[in-house]
């Protein structure tokens, strides 16, 4: 059953805003005031992490993990309820007439609640443990589809100390396992995206300088 809160007219969008919710609902962890950046040559050798992300500056730090060949970038869909600090971008591809076309949303928030795949959620067909980033552990989750309804999403998230970066695909038909299947974004590609050092609550200036730039963006 297509979940409620659509945004847009993708139907698994709404899903992906129910996953939203339950990953970040009552967030109430710290996040430190400054960090130093990461080693990623486009945060700069002596570059710190002390402004706030913003939603194009996200949006910028995917498109140095994924395709530029997105029909339009907007900020990230809010929920009604949205956890504390919540900030995200998001991109649509190959619109078609029923549809605004396959969603990519990258978001994250502070929490001190992470969510595993231990975290009862019933709309999962399944959750594994990826691959650690920097000793942050780091999970795949999906949602098979349910023909002539939804079509399935997934979605991979890391945990860093008091805050969730969060990606979701959704709008290809999933019949199973995402790592099984041949996507336009597998989940390694979403992996890159959230284990990506800038993509932080706090970040450069570089990446909201960065931001700016992002095309086809629509307010």
């Amino acid at each position: 059953m297509t979940r409620p809160g659509t945004p847009r007219r993708l139907p698994a969008a709404s899903a992906a805003a129910l996953l939203t919710l339950t990953l970040g609902a009552c967030s109430t962890g710290a996040v430190p005031a400054s960090a130093p950046a990461s080693s990623n040559p486009s945060a700069g050798p002596t570059a710190t992490r002390d402004v706030p992300i913003t939603s194009r500056g996200v949006a910028s730090i995917v498109l140095d993990h994924l395709s530029a060949d997105y029909a339009n970038a907007s900020a990230a869909w809010v929920p009604e309820h949205p956890p504390e600090r919540y900030v995200g971008g998001e991109f649509y591809y190959d619109p078609a007439e029923a549809s605004d076309g396959d969603l990519i949303r990258v978001s994250l928030w502070k929490t001190d609640k992470p969510q595993t795949c231990a975290t009862p959620n019933e709309y999962r067909s399944g959750c594994v443990e990826l691959q650690a980033a920097d000793g942050n552990q780091v999970f795949l989750a999906w949602e098979v589809e349910a023909p002539e309804e939804d079509p399935g999403l997934f979605s991979v998230w890391v945990n860093h100390p008091g805050e969730t970066v969060y990606a979701l695909s959704a709008g290809p038909v999933l019949k199973g396992d995402p790592r099984k299947q041949t996507l336009r974004f597998s989940p390694e590609a979403l992996r890159s995206v959230v284990i990506d050092e800038r993509l932080r609550l706090l970040t450069t200036q570089d990446v909201i300088d960065a931001g700016q730039r992002v095309e086809r963006w629509q307010k």
